[in-house]
């Protein structure tokens, strides 16, 4: 049985206030645009999306990560700016960029994308931007306020990679950490 899958870090409840203050801040500002917000319950910083896969590639996900979790340091993110992909002009995705000190996430990507395409499960590796989505714009439609928008500084622990299952529903995703793999303590 195929399961939708992906990977992530954690969000702290503090930069998820953020974040919920963020959205509400471009609601007021883009009433007539038909926006999806994503949930607060739902923000993460997605390493790797895989899409519907079987149960045994699962279990070879699983065991990458292990290997991976257990050559890599605990780090911090922080929230840094609000960006828009592909353009700010008309983005399919409205987004906050996390930044990181020593680029320990991107260094976790890296060896994820080189494990997942031994195991067949990405074609290339992209360039990836940390961030977490906070709006789909299916429309495409021009978004105000993008620029004008301050983002507190907050900063929080990455202690963990995440394999999360998503179901869709009619409200939106549900997500199932199937699994938490714990990064080393500096």
């Amino acid at each position: 049985m195929k399961q939708r899958i992906f990977i992530a870090f954690k969000v702290s409840e503090e930069a998820k206030g953020e974040l919920c203050k963020i959205q509400k801040e471009l609601k007021q500002k883009n009433k007539k645009t038909h926006l999806t917000w994503t949930k607060s319950r739902g923000f993460h910083v997605t390493l790797q999306f895989l899409g519907e896969i079987e149960e045994y590639k699962i279990e070879e996900v699983k065991n990458a990560l292990l290997e991976i979790a257990n050559s890599h340091r605990r780090f911090e993110y922080w929230l840094d700016r609000v960006d828009a992909f592909p353009n700010p002009a008309h983005p399919k995705i409205i987004m906050v960029c996390c930044e990181e000190e020593y680029k320990a996430g991107g260094a976790i990507y890296d060896d994820l994308a080189k494990k997942l395409k031994k195991l067949d499960l990405v074609r290339d590796s992209k360039p990836w931007k940390p961030h977490i989505t906070l709006s789909r714009n299916r429309e495409e439609a021009g978004i105000c306020g993008l620029n004008t928008i301050k983002v507190k500084k907050i900063t929080w622990n990455i202690e963990t990679i995440e394999l999360i299952k998503s179901d869709l529903e009619p409200g939106g995703a549900r997500y199932t950490i199937l699994k938490s793999f714990e990064l080393k303590n500096p």
